[in-house]
């Protein structure tokens, strides 16, 4: 063999090598991240490299759904990044969990138990603009079994927003015998785009670095690792999973088949550049680290208590009265102009007609859910979220949804009026509206109600129904442009086939990193209309 020959095989090799680390899910060959490797390694580390992933209403659909018979409300409009994560050989994995989110590569998996010295490093160029991004992770499932006490409470409790079999499931679904139980809940605050600027600047297009860990000591060496590779502390932030909350220990921690098992989720949202978005989401420029520190680093030095930031937000209440008015006004023009009935119209309406705010008015948060075993759908601090109770369109109804609109108001960076499909817990393909969209939707009953421009009206009906506005929206720009048709799967449950869950998120107060406080805002109306 020749000498040309022998050099040509060896760089073939080389590039084989390079582009099979790359796509089969190690992450790239950086040298940023073979010197953190390095010094980490170094100082005693274990290290395994995962990737990220894109999580997106068809992997709820391949995947999720049959897996778990929950899709959690996967959002269409928002696909989530998921840090994959290499297993460590004697972590546990229940085989219902096996690819239950995204297909993974052997070995591999989307949630992960966590070692009491263990962290999960993902790091990277951040996407283009946008008005959010965010890194949250949750508990999602651990050991035990609901009272019965608890799941009567809430199977009793008419027009809840979730139907009873996604407040309480288990791993493997519908398994009477399981001993585990999905809890989806949240261990603090999300790291946002707010707080990554008020301690780095502005974040979009920059590169930021999270760590996901129980312990103290361990952050403290990764940092120092993350340091002499020349990274800012100010450009490193920590999620810190807590030792306890209001209810007792969080755990127990460990590979073990009885310790919890979390997941994490980066989602960004509305970007100011569509075709950047994708682009930016068709190749993730992030890095996953999974670290185990070594005993001599010292003790652990567990987080303590699960806590909150307080909420705050702009009183509504003097626009009380318009908001009743506009109510009244769209009741009017759909009964006198397209001859529409609503129960929700009389003087003393139902209270169905008013969509909860499960935090506010069931106290749905991360703490309470873990202590009863409930399933808490992803719980979160940065909004105000309203939802309504399971609604049919297979009769030709029209629904009406009346509110504030929080961009108006000061109480919201963005808002997303959005219908879910019921038979599987998954957002619709079409059915999300921002704020953009909402504005401007209800000037057509200025004549009759004020302060128009700080409310909405939107209408959601099945396929082919939104023509019946025509001739009664003659006042408002576009007439049934105001009016999203919506369709089901089949799926799902066949019991929720054609039900829809509509739902209001105010996200992040003006000048604040959370959701504003619902209680000082209006609460939104969901008023149903029938053709007799």
């Amino acid at each position: 063999m020749t000498a040309h020959i022998r050099a040509n095989i060896f760089w073939w090799c080389l590039i084989t090598i390079f582009v099979a680390a790359c796509s089969s899910g190690g992450g790239s060959a950086d040298e940023f991240t073979e010197k953190l490797v390095a010094d980490l390694t170094a100082s005693g580390f274990q290290v395994s490299q995962g990737y990220p992933k894109l999580y997106t209403l068809q992997d709820c659909i391949d995947h999720t759904y049959p897996s778990l018979k929950n899709c959690f409300q996967a959002n269409p409009a928002s696909p989530y990044v998921i840090p994959i994560v290499k297993l460590w050989p004697d972590e546990y994995v229940a085989p219902a969990m096996v690819n239950a989110f995204v297909e993974t590569q052997p070995g591999y998996s989307a949630t992960y138990r966590l070692d009491e010295r263990e962290a999960i490093v993902m790091y990277g160029r951040m996407p283009p603009p946008g008005r959010y991004m965010g890194l949250q992770t949750w508990a999602f499932s651990q050991d035990g079994k609901w009272k019965p006490e608890d799941y009567n409470q809430w199977a009793n409790t008419p027009d809840l927003p979730f139907p009873i079999q996604y407040l309480f499931d288990t791993i493997p679904p519908d398994d009477p015998t399981s001993q585990r139980v999905i809890t989806f809940s949240a261990l603090g605050d999300v790291v946002n785009n707010v707080v990554m600027q008020r301690k780095s600047g502005y974040p979009f297009r920059e590169t930021r670095y999270f760590i996901i860990t129980p312990s103290a000591t361990t952050d403290h060496a990764v940092r120092l690792a993350l340091q002499a590779q020349g990274v800012s502390d100010d450009h490193i932030f920590t999620e810190q999973i807590p030792s306890w909350d209001d209810f007792g220990p969080i755990g127990p921690l460990g590979m073990g088949k009885n310790a919890i098992d979390f997941v994490t989720a980066f989602r960004y949202a509305v970007p100011d550049d569509q075709d950047a978005a994708d682009k930016w989401r068709n190749t993730l420029p992030l890095t996953v680290l999974r670290v185990r520190a070594p005993a001599s680093l010292g003790p652990v030095n567990p987080y303590g208590s699960l806590t909150f930031e307080p909420r705050s937000a702009n009183s509504e209440a003097d626009l009380a009265g318009d908001l009743q008015n506009l109510v009244d006004a769209v009741c009017d023009s759909l009964s006198s102009n397209a001859n529409l009935t609503s129960t929700d119209c009389t003087q003393q309406p139902p209270a169905s007609s008013y969509m909860p705010d499960p935090v506010r008015d069931y106290g749905w948060i991360g703490p309470y859910c873990m202590d009863i075993g409930m399933d808490c759908q992803g719980d979160q601090q940065e909004a105000a979220y309203y939802f309504s109770s399971p609604r049919s369109i297979n009769s030709g109804q029209i629904y009406a949804v009346v509110d504030t609109l929080a961009t108006e108001t000061g109480n919201a960076t963005y808002v997303a009026l959005a219908a879910t499909d019921a038979s599987i817990m998954a957002g619709v393909s079409n059915g999300t509206i921002l704020d953009t969209g909402l504005k401007g939707s209800a000037v057509g009953y200025a004549t009759t109600v004020h302060n128009t421009g700080k409310f909405f009206v939107h209408y959601f009906t099945g396929t082919g129904n939104c023509a019946v506005l025509d001739k009664v929206l003659v006042n408002v720009p576009g007439g049934a442009a105001n009016c999203t048709e919506i369709s089901g799967t089949t799926q799902g449950d066949p019991n929720l086939y054609d039900m829809f869950i509509f739902a209001l998120r105010d996200y992040i107060a003006t000048d604040t990193a959370r959701g504003p406080d619902s209680s000082k805002l209006l609460t939104p109306r969901i008023l149903t209309f029938t053709n007799p």
